[in-house]
């Protein structure tokens, strides 16, 4: 009885609730209670909390992210739409391309076909120029008359028929007349009194009879020799290949006909020579040649 009476005492009450709440305090202070209460809260309030952080943080990302991603799927479309059109240019400037290359490979194909003509044609008309040639002749180092006075100018008209006829008469030993020349008359420019003079004949065998004899001609006191009537390309192949000679790389060099012939050593065959490719094989032959004459002589040593 004494302790409801107690109870019902307000200060009392008040007295027994305060040592209560101090005996609590005191032991939620404690360590023991504490690392038994803690983890049991703690579970609680993860399991309690964790769904509606969980909410909450995918609402925040999805309120960041929804707009980037509607951001980037309209990029991506735009990439897209791009990407199509550049595949579509691509191709169509592929088969430009491939189409160019072709007309391109068409031409050049056409192109080579008209050198190749031209060539033809180039070679044609020179051998047809040489042919017209074929009865003509040049007299070379002819003394022609020149002025008293200054020596250097030649006195026209100068009779050049006569000139041809005195020589083919007098130092080739021939006997032709004025009937066997169609045409002669100086050529180039005068030099130490002489000059060259080109002579037509008649016919052609009067031609070859007169040029199959120069070699009368050889120590001739005024130097003249005869040469044949060569187109203007025969003439720089000959000069190369006078060089040639002059730098001891072939034996001999002549012409026939406007043939141009030459032979690399006195026993080797003659070999004919009709343009620049000719005169670089040939070239290229002589320098081989003289490489396997070094080694053989280095190994014979």
């Amino acid at each position: 009885m004494s302790d409801l009476t107690e109870i019902d005492n307000p200060k009392k009450a008040a007295s027994i609730r305060k040592s209560v709440a101090d005996r609590v305090l005191e032991a939620l202070s404690s360590s023991e209670v504490l690392n038994t209460i803690i983890p049991i809260l703690s579970k609680q309030i993860s399991d309690t909390l964790e769904p509606n952080i969980e909410a909450e943080v995918k609402n925040c990302v999805a309120e960041e992210i929804q707009p980037l991603l509607q951001k980037l799927d309209c990029q991506s479309g735009i990439v897209e739409t791009q990407k199509q059109q550049l595949i579509k240019q691509l191709s169509s400037l592929q088969r430009t391309t491939q189409d160019q290359i072709t007309s391109n490979n068409e031409r050049e194909k056409e192109i080579n076909f008209l050198y190749d003509r031209v060539a033809l044609l180039k070679n044609r008309l020179e051998i047809q120029e040489q042919y017209s040639r074929r009865t003509s002749l040049r007299f070379n180092n002819v003394p022609i008359p020149t002025d008293r006075i200054e020596g250097t100018k030649i006195v026209h008209p100068v009779d050049t028929d006569s000139i041809i006829l005195d020589i083919c008469n007098n130092k080739l030993g021939l006997d032709i007349g004025i009937r066997d020349i169609g045409r002669s008359h100086v050529i180039g420019k005068l030099k130490q009194g002489r000059s060259q003079v080109i002579v037509r004949f008649i016919s052609y065998r009067t031609r070859q009879l007169v040029y199959s004899n120069k070699k009368a001609l050889k120590g001739d006191p005024n130097g003249t020799f005869i040469t044949e009537n060569l187109t203007h390309f025969r003439t720089n192949l000959v000069k190369q290949l006078a060089t040639l000679k002059y730098n001891n790389k072939i034996n001999a060099c002549w012409t026939t006909d406007g043939r141009i012939f030459i032979k690399v050593n006195a026993n080797s065959q003659k070999r004919i020579i009709n343009n620049l490719n000719d005169i670089s094989d040939l070239e290229s032959d002589i320098q081989q040649f003289e490489e396997r004459t070094n080694i053989n002589n280095s190994e014979g040593m």
